[in-house]
């Protein structure tokens, strides 16, 4: 019994020996809660259970916001299926360990120095005196988004689909749209199972609503925390005609850098989808719509890409090139601290900057004038080259599961790449239909998919044994020539 104690108790000071481990295994607690409920018989409208398989990849795609499914969620759950679903994206977006601490920071009006390391480490935040008013403004600014969106998405939905069922996909889409998670109600209309938004591209107002979502969800809590002191600094300025005041007034660099990178892939992303695919009239594809449609898609593809995982186009029938582009805006994701996944806007600008200023000559990396540690490069470096190789492996195994797929002539080898894309970045997208997937193919997506939500580098740093110790010994200089 000792033995037994000892034991349980040198595990669990293990995992809450470090914050990431605590963020880890949060997830993994809320995918075992929600493999067990959708594996219920009761959530489905067949009255069957759907299996541990498919539960299990549904509450990760879910959990981690990513949207990749096996199975359509209109016409396979219930009420209370979708309902469950809801709050897997809900509580998976926001992360749990958020939650927890902003209903401590409430409720308690105290927290312990390890719920705010947790609370830090879950939601990126740069000090502890930020870390209050950054989880006030996370749970504040994503039911506010979330209701906004409810109440447009209302106003289509309601005429077509009643009260009941037009109000409930209002809620459920803006929901997933926020929370970039890409699951959708569409399958039970005219469009068919696992449709999405194909039959919206000449409706402005959903597509654009969605497109908004999705853009906030993504841009990262910090960035609105300080849009919001922004104005309010820049109000009461002009409140009290202070003009001196006014012009020392600046947003933070990180916020600039993530709203220029987040506005300039989604413009760049757009411009390219609508001149590759203009011209495509195979299947659902834009070049079949017209020039208001074709404008629509290409702009909500080109955000739903950065993580969202909605889809208005047939994937499928996309040019190889098309495809590509898909899979670089996937890999790069959205922004950091937000909800979505991907390496993330800020790594790819200071990767870039990197390779830039070692072109140039420069010994620091510089970017508008502010200078970047090295330190923040190479976990920059690092979470690329964790999530390429993640995406990379995933597709090697994929190319092996699926193979007789290939062989078929049903999907290729860069389908698969794109499949693979789209669940380290938690996108949800897929050109290659995932419902078709072998059973071992899907079970190699789920833990790709719970990495790249989690993170590989905190994931990875949670796994560690111990604490990193400083070296004191000096080391001779390597020469190593490269190029």
């Amino acid at each position: 019994m000792l033995v037994r104690r000892s034991k349980t108790k040198r595990i669990t000071e293990w995992m809450l020996d470090r914050p990431a481990r605590v963020i880890v295994a949060s997830f993994l607690f809320i995918m075992v809660v929600g493999t067990i409920l959708l594996m219920m018989p009761f959530v489905t409208n067949s009255g069957e259970s759907i299996g541990f398989k498919d539960s299990l990849f549904t509450t990760v795609s879910a959990t981690c916001v990513t949207g990749l499914i096996v199975r359509d969620t209109a016409t396979t759950f219930n009420t209370l299926g979708r309902v469950i679903l809801l709050l897997l994206i809900q509580v998976g977006g926001l992360g749990l360990v958020t939650i927890y601490s902003f209903a401590v920071s409430v409720f308690r009006n105290k927290v312990s120095v390890r719920t705010r390391v947790l609370a830090q480490e879950n939601s990126g935040s740069f000090s502890f005196a930020e870390l209050r008013g950054l989880l006030k403004t996370i749970v504040l600014m994503t039911f506010t988004f979330e209701f906004i969106g409810f109440v447009l998405f209302a106003t289509q939905f309601v005429p077509n689909f009643g009260y009941g069922d037009g109000l409930f996909k209002a809620l459920f889409t803006s929901v997933s749209s926020f929370c970039n998670a890409g699951f959708d109600l569409m399958g039970d209309t005219a469009s068919g199972p696992y449709s999405s938004f194909v039959a919206y591209n000449g409706n402005t107002v959903v597509m654009m609503t969605a497109t908004f979502l999705i853009f906030s969800g993504g841009l990262g809590f910090h960035v609105w925390k300080d849009l919001i002191d922004y104005c309010r600094r820049k109000i009461r300025t002009y409140i009290k005609h202070d003009k001196k005041e006014r012009t020392n007034i600046h947003m933070k660099f990180h916020t600039r850098l993530a709203f220029i990178m987040t506005v300039g892939l989604l413009v760049f992303g757009a411009i390219l989808i609508f001149a590759m695919e203009a011209t495509n009239d195979g299947g659902l594809t834009i070049g079949n719509l017209s020039m208001g449609e074709k404008l629509n898609a290409s702009i909500f593809q080109s955000m739903s890409l950065r993580t969202a995982g909605m889809n208005s186009i047939d994937l499928l029938a996309m040019r190889d090139c098309t495809k590509v582009l898909c899979v670089i805006l996937m890999f790069i994701g959205a922004g950091a601290g937000s909800t979505g996944g991907g390496i993330k806007v800020q790594a790819i600008a200071l990767l870039f900057s990197a390779v830039k200023c070692d072109i140039t000559g420069k010994s620091e990396v510089v970017i508008h004038n502010h200078r970047v540690s090295r330190s923040t490069v190479q976990r920059a470096l690092t979470i690329f080259s964790l999530g390429f190789l993640l995406m990379i492996i995933l597709t090697c195994v994929l190319s092996v599961t699926e193979r007789d797929l290939i062989a078929s002539g049903r999907f290729t080898f860069l389908d698969l790449l794109f499949e693979s894309a789209s669940a380290f970045g938690t996108v949800g997208l897929s050109s290659a239909a995932t419902p078709q997937f072998s059973t071992l193919g899907q079970m190699a997506i789920i833990p790709v998919m719970f990495l790249g939500r989690v993170g590989p580098l905190t994931f990875a740093t949670g796994l560690i044994l111990k604490e990193t110790k400083k070296v004191k010994s000096v080391y001779p200089e390597a020469k190593i020539h490269l190029g």
